[in-house]
């Protein structure tokens, strides 16, 4: 059967647009009788979804896919590695070679816009927060999560998740007189994140005819040193380090609840006395443009949440809060929470000592491993571990580990995808002469 040359220079854009729109993947159009295997081939190895993590010693990406999380090996050959980013999203072409799957190519996930909606740039949506809801004529929404609100968000947006959105909407977006002329602006995690699309979408449904989507998000807000800011509920609240940028004389005479006094002067210098974990929640408040200042430096120290007191320590009290005298703390004491699926690290190091029934599992490599390992640990290395996944017992308990913890958070998907009880340590673990250490 002959194709048409026209037809044949269609197919790799249907290709390549039902990777944007797929599940896993949307099935590309058959080109011929002789040529549908192929095409499902490749409709089979393409992965699409949000990155989970990144390891560099391993050479593998974890990738959520629907609801499940999907191991993926690459090399020097692999075209697109500039677009995998933990927490964005990916389209990952791969090839199956000796069992394992090797990423072959990779492009960002780009969102959709739906019918009728626009985008919003930053500059522009920076000059409308910058006037104010009522002077801008906009109305701002976030559609994440309310705890990732609570935590940082852009100012001048409310709350609306999406699931709120579908059921109640309209009754927290703007009333009919409005509805042609308020400027509605929808935004989420970024330009892979599709839940500010689908609100827009259903806003624009409801009538509304001046919808747009702020594509770039809070991390795109947040990259170009522009604040976010928290509730107040999570600053008297939430597990974070809270940083009075005023005179120690200031802060006496009263500070937030909890607050660490770090006078902005001194703020270059005081790095060190900030948690070692980058994902230490820091909100700051200060005097005029202090606060401003010191979320930038604090973003180039690496901190993933950065934010500020809403308004200031005026619109805080301005609010009904209350404000704590006396000296403020001046050092950082700060404990992490586990997160889902975590271990302490005082029921690690028991079970390393090989009384507690549970299995100790090293994904580190090979050399790593070579240069200690706890005692009773086995190291299967993180990309292997679905080739040997039948050496693990699946009526034990498995608590995994590598130098930090990020190749263990990667290495529990697959491993509960198998079916096995797992957990992972969050640690730095350092092994020299054959013994290991680890520390929070």
């Amino acid at each position: 059967m002959k194709i048409s040359k026209q037809y044949r220079r269609l197919v790799p854009a249907l290709v390549f647009a039902s990777l944007l729109i797929g599940g896993p993947m949307a099935s590309a159009p058959a080109v011929s009788a002789a040529e549908p295997a192929a095409a499902q081939q490749q409709a089979q190895n393409v992965y699409e979804g949000k990155v989970l993590g990144v390891s560099k010693k391993a050479k593998s990406i974890s990738i959520e896919v629907g609801t499940k999380s999907e191991m993926v090996k690459f090399d020097d050959k692999t075209m697109g590695m500039e677009f995998v980013h933990e927490g964005e999203g990916a389209v990952v072409k791969f090839e199956e070679r000796g069992g394992d799957k090797i990423a072959t190519e990779i492009k960002p996930k780009v969102v959709k816009l739906p019918a009728g909606v626009t985008e919003i740039k930053t500059d522009e949506m920076a000059k409308l927060v910058a006037m104010g809801p009522e002077a801008g004529n906009y109305f701002l929404v976030d559609s994440r999560p309310a705890p990732r609100y609570n935590e940082a968000h852009i100012p001048t947006a409310i709350s609306l998740p999406v699931p709120k959105m579908e059921e109640t909407g309209a009754a927290y977006l703007p009333g009919d007189a409005k509805l042609k002329n308020t400027l509605l602006v929808f935004y989420c995690g970024g330009v892979t994140c599709g839940m500010s699309p689908k609100a827009a979408g259903l806003a624009a449904k409801m009538g509304y005819g001046n919808v747009k989507v702020y594509l770039q998000g809070d991390p795109g807000w947040a990259k170009e040193g522009l604040p976010l800011v928290s509730t107040d509920s999570f600053v008297k609240t939430g597990n974070i380090v809270l940083v009075d940028l005023r005179s120690p004389e200031e802060a006496a005479k009263g500070h937030i609840k909890g607050a660490v006094n770090i006078p902005m002067a001194k703020l270059a210098e005081a790095e060190e006395k900030f948690p070692a974990k980058k994902s230490a929640p820091i909100v700051l408040y200060g005097n005029g443009k202090d606060a401003e200042a010191a979320f930038k430096t604090i973003k180039g120290w690496g901190y993933k949440t950065v934010a500020l007191v809403d308004g200031g320590l005026a619109k805080f009290t301005a609010r009904g809060n209350q404000l704590a005298s006396g000296p403020a703390a001046t050092e950082i004491k700060w404990i992490r929470k586990l997160g889902a699926n975590e271990v302490t690290l005082a029921d690690f190091m028991k079970a390393t000592e090989g009384t507690t029934g549970q299995i100790i599992l090293d994904v580190r490599t090979k050399d790593e491993a070579g240069g200690g390992m706890f005692k009773n640990a086995l190291n299967i290395p993180l990309d292997e571990i679905g080739k040997r996944m039948a050496e693990l017992p699946k009526d034990k308990e498995i608590l995994v580990h590598c130098t930090t913890g990020a190749r263990a958070l990667m290495a529990l998907g697959p491993l509960t995808k198998a079916g096995l009880k797992a957990r992972f340590l969050m640690a730095d673990v350092e092994c020299e002469g054959g013994k290991c250490q680890a520390a929070d």
